[in-house]
């Protein structure tokens, strides 16, 4: 294998250039010549495609985002979408390709490696939701990101008498919201993992202030996140290039509820794209070294349709058949943390 590809794909997350950097540098050493795939796979089938060097990838373990920059592609939803990436890679003469990204990336990557092209997958996305790895490069930084936030928004509850709802990304499960609420000490954590009504928060919230005597309150919602009543929708009807309803939303709609309910002054704080921007903390910047030092070696020694992924406190490799369309949800004692020291 003398030529292997790198390509991010989906949503950026912390420690991605981190990701590219080991790769790269495990080609250098090995005489393997490293391949940047620039634009995800809409850039592969373009042939947005060039040899990294040594310099692109000098000091940028600590920088956020990917210098191969990333995008979501409807590439790979239709039949015969995998023979057109391996006739592209074929055209750059790539020999391999590790695929770093999130469900959908592994999913692509599955589909790749079933077509008789090698391919690793390295577990990269803010949500955590990966199966197969305890932990998903840019998490831990995107929980540091909102724990600190809630650390800073406390004063001003306090101060105001609030009720701060801070609204995090998390479509479909809620391990950004669920970390962060332990560690930040936050009151309520809502997720899209288990339901919950619009009574039983205005319940919990009015015993917090009215008899437990406290004059502000800390909630995080997941933006996926919905009451049985689905008062709090945030779909707005519109879609994104993959046909998924964009959300945003839901932590405005619950404080508004919050203030005609109970005539709490209640405001929402939603950080958005903060949550994926920031520099990786040390953590991450180890997860993605080991994950990619491992891929790396899965992928020269012939393994492929693989994920390194972290169990224990081994990285291993992990079919693809059982990470891609599978969802890590928050488990109820988990979840329970959350509640009990909320």
């Amino acid at each position: 294998m003398k030529r292997i590809g790198i390509i991010t794909s989906g949503g950026d997350a912390p420690g991605t250039n981190a990701c590219i950097r080991t790769l790269a540098r495990r080609c250098f050493n090995a005489g393997i010549t490293p391949v940047g795939v620039f634009d995800a796979w809409d850039g592969l089938i373009k042939g947005s495609v060039r040899d990294i060097t040594r310099d692109d990838v000098t000091g940028i373990v600590q920088t956020a985002g990917t210098i191969l920059r990333s995008s979501r592609s409807r590439l790979f939803l239709a039949a015969g979408d995998a023979d057109k990436a391996k006739a592209a890679l074929a055209r750059h003469d790539i020999h391999g390709l590790c695929v770093i990204g999130g469900n959908g990336s592994q999913t692509a990557a599955r589909l790749l490696a079933q077509s008789g092209f090698a391919v690793v997958g390295v577990p990269k996305t803010i949500d955590n939701d990966l199966a197969g790895t305890e932990l998903t490069v840019g998490f831990l930084t995107a929980v540091e990101m909102v724990t600190h936030a809630l650390d800073n928004l406390r004063a001003t509850a306090e101060s105001h008498n609030r009720v701060m709802v801070v609204e995090v990304m998390g479509r479909n499960v809620g391990w950004i919201a669920v970390e962060a609420a332990i560690a930040g000490g936050a009151d309520l954590a809502l997720v899209p993992e288990f339901p919950f009504t619009l009574d039983e928060i205005c319940a919990r919230l009015k015993t917090r202030h009215e008899t437990h005597g406290r004059n502000y309150s800390i909630v995080v919602i997941a933006e996926g996140a919905l009451d049985e009543q689905r008062v709090l929708d945030p779909q707005s009807g519109v879609a994104d290039k993959l046909g998924r309803p964009k959300l945003g939303g839901v932590g405005a709609n619950l404080a508004r509820e919050i203030e005609i309910r109970l005539g709490y002054d209640a405001r929402c704080t939603t950080l958005g794209y903060l949550q994926r921007s920031a520099a990786p903390c040390a953590a991450d910047r180890i997860l993605a070294t080991r994950v990619c030092d491992r891929a790396f070696d899965l992928l020269v020694e012939g393994q492929s349709g693989v994920m390194a992924g972290l169990q224990g406190t081994k990285v291993v490799p992990v079919p693809l058949d059982d990470v891609a369309g599978k969802l890590k949800r928050v488990t109820p004692d988990y979840y329970r943390l959350a509640q009990v020291f909320g």
